[in-house]
């Protein structure tokens, strides 16, 4: 009975054992070191490995929500504010402390193109969720931020223009914040968590007046924009000539973040029509645009609006789309990385340019202080001489003979039945003043005593000037920025890097 019961309890141990570790694998999994977990509502998100980078160099640059000044941005802020230091600093070290900003924490995708070209049908099939609305009257008549938020919001124009520094240039173009707008969408589809869409109004020939200059939007934009997607439309509105021109006019500048979609190919008729489509589009983008690299017109089509047999037939590079996104994305979380890095190096430089400039600083007031000892009783000598020289002129005096004159001194003697003196001649005078007269030879006193006072002063002016110096409250401020970047933002840095390379080498293996 015993062994029975000893057997029953060893049972129930094991199915226990057995129970929570079922409990552990399916309710409580554990982040690894490449998932960090993110609350979602009442569920959970795994952030990818870029996301989680992001986030974390912004945090590096920037960290007011966790109520602390040991970031990037008040560093740069302090180390870049005016005084005598400043402005002996190297142009381009004071320029990046000046202009530096937390780095975004996605990318920025720009959609432009002539009306109807599928722009919002796109934004709204890659997020996943019915965003803008789709129409082939104009229903884009603004300009929409399209970004992952923590709910499905709407931000009107001054919210929107307030919030995002980057688009902080169209407050200069009239009219353009009353059709602004941000919405915030909770979807986690693909990589939008990531992704910031604007998209902007259709371009169109004819008589449409814009409630505001487009094309000036378009290129403020542009130059803050990670990629730029020119979406034509093939059934006869692609080369439309406003379109053209705003592409013709980007890719001056612009031509390597370019990417051109024709879109709706699935519409386009017959192989033959999709294939004379494709040459005239083609042949009009290469008459406008100088691209660096041979131009490449991608056709595309949404594969849930086909039907089966057009998904198998029709080619559809909506998919290599998506995979430039993604390799945007890592591309941005390399380049995070290394601005990070040259911020990191540039602050150091100033740290250390204004420590060093502060100790020759130092070093040269305390020369000043010596010589304002050794001049100051110079100064004294030079000018208790000439008015002993001037005295003795005014009283009609030699004042040289005064110093040479001997005299003599007479000694008596008394003995017994006679008188003895003993004559004896005085010293020459050796006190300072006549050192000096003597010394002046035949130039004339007042000469000597005169050039003595100037050149007094003239040094005076010259060595005992105080140059500007850091108080210690700022020399420990800068000591701890170095000690800050060296032992911490460095060592973050580090780790960053090591966990995008081994995410890097496990997406390859795997």
């Amino acid at each position: 009975l015993l062994l029975v019961l000893l057997l029953l309890v060893l049972l129930l141990l094991v199915l226990l054992l057995l129970l929570l570790l079922l409990l552990r694998r399916f309710l409580l999994p554990f982040p690894s070191f490449h998932t960090m977990v993110a609350r979602k509502g009442d569920g959970v998100r795994a952030r990818p490995v870029t996301e989680q980078i992001l986030l974390e160099a912004a945090r590096i640059y920037d960290a007011r929500d966790e109520g602390m000044a040991k970031d990037l941005k008040s560093y740069a802020a302090f180390l870049s504010r005016q005084d005598a230091f400043t402005k002996h600093l190297p142009k381009d070290l004071l320029e990046r402390a000046v202009n530096m900003r937390p780095p975004r924490d996605r990318i920025t995708c720009l959609l432009i193109g002539n009306h109807s070209a599928g722009k919002s049908s796109f934004t709204n099939w890659y997020i996943g969720e019915k965003i803008q609305k789709e129409s082939v009257a104009i229903e884009t008549a603004g300009i929409t931020m399209i970004r992952r938020g923590k709910q499905r919001t709407t931000w009107r124009g001054p919210q929107t223009m307030s919030a995002f520094p980057h688009i902080q240039g169209l407050k200069k173009i009239e009219g353009v914040t009353d059709f602004l707008t941000t919405e915030f969408s909770t979807s986690e589809e693909k990589n939008f968590p990531l992704v910031e869409f604007i998209d902007t109004p259709g371009l169109t020939d004819g008589t449409l007046k814009y409630p505001f200059d487009v094309e000036s939007v378009i290129y403020e934009l542009a130059e803050h924009a990670t990629m730029i997607m020119v979406f034509l439309d093939p059934i006869g509105k692609a080369l439309v000539s406003r379109c053209m021109n705003v592409v013709e006019k980007l890719a001056v500048n612009h031509s390597a973040k370019m990417s051109y979609y024709l879109t709706k190919f699935d519409t386009a008729g017959d192989e033959i029509d999709r294939t004379n489509v494709v040459s005239q589009i083609v042949q009009e983008l290469q008459g406008r645009v100088r691209a660096t690299h041979a131009l490449k017109l991608h056709t595309m089509f949404l594969p849930d609006r086909a039907d089966e047999q057009t998904n198998q037939k029709v080619p559809n590079k909506i998919g290599e789309l998506c995979q430039n996104i993604r390799m945007e994305i890592d591309s941005r979380v390399q380049d995070v990385l290394d601005e990070l890095s040259k911020d990191c190096e540039a602050l150091s430089k100033i740290v250390d340019e204004k420590i060093e400039r502060n100790k020759k600083c130092a070093s040269h007031n305390a020369f000043a202080t010596v010589w304002k000892g050794v001049l100051s009783s110079a100064f004294i000598v030079f000018l208790s001489i000439f008015v002993i020289w001037a005295l003795l002129n005014y009283a009609d005096t030699d004042v040289i003979g005064i110093c040479e004159q001997q005299g003599e001194h007479v000694t008596v003697h008394k003995l017994p039945g006679s008188t003895i003196k003993e004559v004896k001649d005085r010293p020459v005078n050796k006190n300072v003043y006549c050192t000096i007269l003597r010394f002046a030879g035949g130039v004339p006193a007042a000469v000597l005593l005169i050039v003595g006072v100037v050149c007094t002063a003239l040094l005076w002016l010259k060595k005992t000037k105080v140059v500007e110096q850091l108080s210690s409250d700022e020399m420990r401020r800068l000591k701890e920025i170095q000690d800050d970047i060296h032992n911490n933002i460095e060592k973050r840095h580090k780790e960053l890097k090591k966990r995008l390379t081994d995410d890097a080498l496990e997406d390859h293996l795997a």
